[in-house]
Formats: C-alpha cells, sequence, structure tokens
C-alpha cells in the first residue's frame, strides 16, 4: 500500500539510487541471533499479543550506509536548494513550522536576535513577505510558531518563550496577507492566559465540536496540555494529558490529525536523556475517546480531564500501544515526526545506545502491527534530524553523515513497498558547516517545496548561537529579498538604492536586474530605466525628476535566471518623508522593572533605522501625557526603555518615534501599568 512512481523526480532529472531490503537493515520479524530470554513486558496490564512483536531487539540491527546522488547546484530548470531566512532556527516540537496552501509556503522561525517571525515564499514567483511577530523576545530556537491556515484564507500563529511566558497568538485580518497579522491574544478561558509554556502545536480536526486543538507544555509542571476551541477567540480549560514522575522527566509527544476527525499522537515514557531506557508508544484520539492503535479504548477525554466529581486521570504513556522498547540493544528512543498518509500512521525517531551509537528508525502501522526499519547508524555527535513528508510518508528527510555535525548532508530517503526496499538521494551536496532539523511542509499536498531545514552554524538552542539559514528544496525560482533606502529628494535626483539578498538576510546576490516601475497620473505602470547589482548585491537606481506630482514609484526585480520576484510598495513622488515601523514587546514584568524593547524599521520589518530616538509617554490616571524618557536605536534598530516601576497603577504608557530628519513618525500601541 501507499506505492508511489517515481517518473516525476526522473523527468525532474533527479539522480537516486536505489537500496536493497538488505543494504537499509530490514528488522526481521524475529530479532537475530534471538535474544536468550524473552525480556519482561513493560508494564504488568500488557498482554504478549498487545505489544508490537518488533519493539524489542536482542541485538544491534546491521545497517549499511546508502550511496548518494551529487547534488544539482545550478539555478537552471529542475530542483533547487534555496535560502529563505538567514540567522534563523526552529527546534522540533512546535508543528507546523512550514505550511503549505494553494498558493504560498510559509515557515516560521526564530532570529537570532530573538525576533518571532514568519515568511511566505509564494508559489510559482517565490516571491518574499516577511514579518515579526514579536521583536527581540527571546533567542531561543524552542519559541518558533505553529501555524496554520484558517478555512478563510488566514494565517494563524502561535507562540511562547521557552517556560517564561503564557502562549499567544495572531492572526492576519486578511488572507495570506502577512502585513496584516493583528493584535497579540492570548488562551482565553484555558486557564494558561498566565501560565508559562513551552512549544505549540496547533491541529485543526474537522467535523469535532472544537475545531482548533491547541497543544502545549505548561512550565508549573512540565505537564502537556490539551486546549479546544470553535472560534479562536475563547478556548476550553485546558487538559493534562500524560502522567509522568516528577516535573523533570516529561514525555516527548508529537501531534497529527489528517483530516479524518482522529489525531494520531506518537509518545515517549521518559525525556531520553542519557541513561535512560526511553520507549516509544502510540495512541490516538477520537470522538472523545483515547484508543491504543488496534483500537482498544484506554479512557475517555472526560476522564482524563476528570469530570462529576471525579479526579483527573492523566494517560500513562505505557498504557498506549508499544512501538518501541527502549530496553533494545539500540537504546533510548526519542521521536521526531509522526504522519498518516492514505489513513496509515507512519513515526520515525532516533535511538542512542550506550556506545555512543545511534540510528534512525521507520515505523508502520500495518496489518496490525508495527513494521519498523532501520534508515542509519552512525556514530559520533548526537543526531541532527529527521522528518517526514506529511501528505506522503514513504518519503523521509534526514541529516546524514558520521562524526562532527557540520559535515552532515540532507538526504531523502523513498520506499514504494512499505519499507522493504528503498531509494535515496542527496538533498545537499559538499556542505561544510552542517544540515540539521529538517522539516516538510504541512497541507498543500502539489506544492512546490518538498522539504525545508536548517544550514549552517549552530551551537546552542538558546542565546541567538546560531547562524543558521531556513533552507528550501525547491521546483520554483529561488526567493530574493529586496531592501531600498528613498532618501530626501529621491524624486529629485537623488534617486533610489536597494540592495538584492538571497532570502530574508541573507548574501547579496550580484548581476541582477533592477528596475524602476512607474505610473503617471492617469497612465499606466511601466519599466522606465534599470541597473544591475554590483558584488555585494548593492544597487543604484536614478528617478526622472521631471516626473509630474502624483508619479507612482516602485522598485522592482523580475524573475529571471533561477531567481524570483521582488517588489517595492509604490511610493508617489510628492512624498518627502520615508515611512518607520515600531515593533515593540511588553513581556510581563515591563511595569515592574523590565522595560519595554523595540525596533525601528523603515516601513514594516525593513532595513533597521539606526540612531532613531524613541520616547516613553505616559499619562497618570486623570492627568495629560507627557514625554518621560528616551534612548537611541543602535545598528540593528533596537532600543531598550526602562519604565518607572513606580508609577501608580493605570498609568497608560506607549512608545513614540517623532518625526525627525526626513524620517516619518510611529507609535506604539497603549499598555496600562498593574494589568
Amino acid at each position: 500500500m501507499l506505492r508511489r512512481p517515481l517518473v516525476a523526480l526522473v523527468a525532474l532529472g533527479v539522480s537516486w539510487t536505489v537500496v536493497s531490503a538488505s543494504a537499509v537493515a530490514a528488522d526481521p520479524a524475529a530479532p537475530t541471533p534471538a535474544p536468550t530470554s524473552t525480556p519482561p513486558l513493560p508494564e504488568p496490564w500488557m498482554r504478549p499479543g498487545e505489544v508490537a512483536p518488533q519493539a524489542y531487539q536482542g541485538t544491534p540491527q546491521t545497517q549499511s550506509l546508502v550511496a548518494s546522488a551529487p547534488q544539482r547546484r545550478s539555478l537552471g530548470p529542475g530542483v533547487r536548494t534555496a535560502a529563505v531566512v538567514a540567522d534563523s532556527a526552529w527546534s522540533w516540537y512546535m508543528d507546523p513550522r512550514v505550511l503549505g496552501t494553494r498558493t504560498a509556503t510559509y515557515l516560521s522561525s526564530v532570529r537570532n536576535n530573538g525576533d518571532i517571525q514568519v515568511t511566505k515564499v509564494a508559489r510559482g514567483s517565490a516571491e518574499l513577505s516577511h514579518t515579526v511577530l514579536a521583536a527581540r523576545f527571546q533567542a531561543d530556537d524552542h519559541n518558533a510558531p505553529s501555524l496554520t491556515e484558517l478555512p478563510d484564507g488566514r494565517i494563524a500563529a502561535f507562540w511562547t518563550a521557552h517556560s517564561s511566558v503564557p502562549a499567544r497568538y495572531r492572526i492576519t485580518k486578511r488572507p495570506g496577507d502577512l502585513s496584516s497579522f493583528g493584535p497579540t491574544l492570548r488562551l482565553t478561558g484555558s486557564g494558561l492566559e498566565s501560565a508559562p509554556s513551552t512549544y505549540t502545536t496547533m491541529l485543526q480536526v474537522e467535523g469535532a465540536a472544537y475545531r482548533y486543538h491547541l497543544f502545549t507544555r505548561r512550565t508549573s509542571d512540565n505537564a502537556w496540555v490539551m486546549t479546544r476551541s470553535k472560534d479562536l477567540a475563547s478556548w476550553t480549560p485546558a487538559v493534562r494529558l500524560f502522567a509522568h514522575e516528577g516535573r523533570e522527566d516529561p514525555p516527548y509527544p508529537k501531534f497529527v490529525t489528517a483530516g479524518d476527525g482522529t489525531i494520531n499522537i506518537a509518545v515517549s515514557d521518559t525525556m531520553a536523556s542519557p541513561g535512560q531506557r526511553s520507549s516509544m508508544y502510540h495512541l490516538t484520539l477520537r470522538d472523545g475517546v483515547f484508543r491504543q492503535s488496534d483500537g482498544t479504548p484506554i479512557r475517555t477525554l472526560a476522564e482524563v480531564a476528570g469530570s462529576a466529581g471525579q479526579a483527573p486521570r492523566p494517560i500513562d504513556p505505557r498504557e498506549a500501544t508499544l512501538v518501541y522498547d527502549g530496553r533494545s540493544a539500540d537504546g533510548r528512543a526519542r521521536v521526531y515526526d509522526i504522519a498518516v498518509s492514505g489513513g496509515v500512521p507512519t513515526i520515525v525517531l532516533t535511538t542512542g545506545a550506550e556506545d555512543g551509537t545511534w540510528t534512525y528508525k521507520w515505523f508502520r502501522h500495518l496489518a496490525g502491527t508495527w513494521t519498523m526499519r532501520t534508515l542509519d547508524r552512525a556514530g559520533g555527535a548526537q543526531p541532527s534530524g529527521i522528518t517526514l513528508r506529511h501528505d506522503d510518508a514513504d518519503r523521509v528527510f534526514l541529516s546524514r553523515g558520521e562524526g562532527d555535525v557540520g559535515s552532515r548532508e540532507l538526504y531523502e530517503y523513498r520506499t514504494g513497498d512499505d519499507g522493504a526496499s528503498w531509494q535515496a538521494r542527496a538533498v545537499t551536496h559538499g556542505s561544510t558547516k552542517g544540515n540539521r532539523t529538517p522539516a516538510a511542509p504541512w497541507g498543500a499536498q502539489d506544492g512546490s517545496v518538498s522539504t525545508a531545514w536548517l544550514a549552517g552554524p549552530y551551537t546552542s538552542f538558546s542565546s541567538g548561537q546560531w547562524a543558521t539559514t531556513v533552507s528550501i528544496e525547491t521546483t520554483d525560482p529561488a526567493p530574493l529579498e529586496l531592501r531600498s533606502t528613498w532618501p530626501i529628494g529621491w524624486s529629485k535626483g537623488k534617486g533610489i538604492d536597494g540592495r538584492i539578498t538571497a532570502g530574508v538576510g541573507g548574501v547579496g546576490v550580484p548581476g541582477q536586474r533592477a528596475w524602476i516601475v512607474a505610473r503617471l497620473p492617469g497612465g499606466e505602470e511601466r519599466r522606465r530605466n534599470s541597473a544591475l547589482t554590483d558584488a555585494d548585491g548593492s544597487v543604484h537606481l536614478a528617478v526622472n525628476r521631471y516626473y509630474p506630482r502624483g508619479t507612482r514609484v516602485r522598485v522592482e526585480v523580475p524573475a529571471a535566471g533561477g531567481w524570483g520576484r521582488a517588489s517595492t510598495a509604490s511610493v508617489d513622488t510628492a512624498t518627502d518623508t520615508t515611512a518607520i515601523d515600531l515593533d515593540s514587546t511588553w513581556l510581563p514584568g515591563w511595569d515592574r522593572g523590565l522595560g519595554v524593547g523595540a525596533s525601528v524599521t523603515q516601513v514594516r520589518d525593513g532595513a533597521p533605522r539606526v540612531g532613531a530616538k524613541v520616547w516613553v509617554l505616559a499619562r497618570f490616571p486623570g492627568g495629560t501625557e507627557q514625554r518621560r524618557n528616551s534612548a537611541v536605536t543602535d545598528t540593528q534598530g533596537s532600543v531598550h526603555l526602562g519604565i518607572n516601576r513606580y508609577y501608580p497603577k493605570g498609568t497608560r504608557i506607549r512608545l513614540q518615534v517623532p518625526a525627525q530628519s526626513g524620517w516619518g513618525s510611529a507609535t506604539s500601541e497603549s499598555h496600562w501599568t498593574g494589568s
């Protein structure tokens, strides 16, 4: 089942290596050699028939490395790798990080300065859009948002700070328009409004009484909880899903739904720290009942939550179906992804043995049992990631290589016979700084992007210790970012300066042609004159100083040479100030000594505005608003402003950048002390 031809890949000229079942070790029905005795079942309530027969391995599986095909490096027709946003990262337990729709691919990430951000790549043209949901929030890759497309085409993004602030979310006001994100919202009614948490996963369960299901890990007890909503305005009280001993050893779950009303869950029984024997389990939630893989009920959601005076009864993961036994020779397990295609669940995970050997494993539930394959076995540093295509779980992407993470390449493995044989190809080739943490798109099944990952140096998940670029493999052009500077007098002879980069904040692209596009009053828009970018992607464009008043001018980079389209907004020649954007972050405690962080950019999410003075405006209850204190933005456009912690409760505070030196003004939303 789930067999799919490779004709399309052959047509694109992508080389594959055919690997037999013996090369990618196909697990026998019984371990070879057999263990001297059958290991005891993990819990006394389990019967032998309820445990997957391949869950335990008495000896390590054999596995041969797969020969790789050379990477297509040309920007000509076919498959290409491309940068999307520089200096950005994500972690593992927020989903979807990559969202496919009929018109675009959306990617969430955290920049190494702490910006929580979403980037959109339009299908076909590869035109980029980018927005910052919260500026200078927390430089930790656990904070990347989870994304979902609402039935009307709007985009919702959910995120947290690593164990330090409650989950929050924003929703665009218009379908697919990242510039229209509304205010930051809390999970009203969930009991989590003021509860710090880590990670978010957002699922839409069609046909359920509550369409939206949000999962997050509550900081107070490190418990994974679920809250639901019908309208993304009010939420049900959060329910703790899993029981575990002690706050410091939570399970790690992955959740997925495939539009059939069922949520599939893969979950470990421990944190999978070194020295632990973490095992992996599977269960489902449908129509308010948690069940094992074969449909055997575990408990109702009402029983898990506690109702009718009964205490809550969270599920011990070991009550679910055992998929992999952590006492096996290959060691402890950690889940990385779960997908359902053709109604069949598939799980990928890594294992770590005490001798420092790790494996990547693939599992599929067929004919009432879980089939297991080992796709890679190596020593050296810990695994760098594995993911499944969510529309086609026959396709697996993993970062492969011995030793140092910096030398690892990204590969795609594919099976057409439920794991009996495999084919493999290289997605990347000749990398010097590594490829890690792949994530395949959720959503639209016919998109141009096959997978996304992090390419480049990565030291740690915290304190912004990464310089990775969110990258994609795509059949569309490679996306470009166009940033422009319109100085005072731009329409009177000074012209417009721009810079074209590979992705948001990436390296400059030389030899790229940029055009002045103008529309005279009452006329049609036309390309007027052009120039090529220099070695670092910079370009200067002259503007006809005699254009009549009211002429609309923009800069455009047409799609060409394998690169996508880029364009600025149109500006009227009568306009002689440059618009700016003020983005501020008000963390809990801002009025009790923490203060407020902000960034000032040219237009929304544009180039940093350096040296801009930002003021704190305060109005006491019953008083008038006054300027209180100020600070000047640094080279990144960032600023931190102290707030008088002794302002009386109900003092209204906002930030303001006054118009200055040809730049426009901007003001933040108001906040009240003690609120």
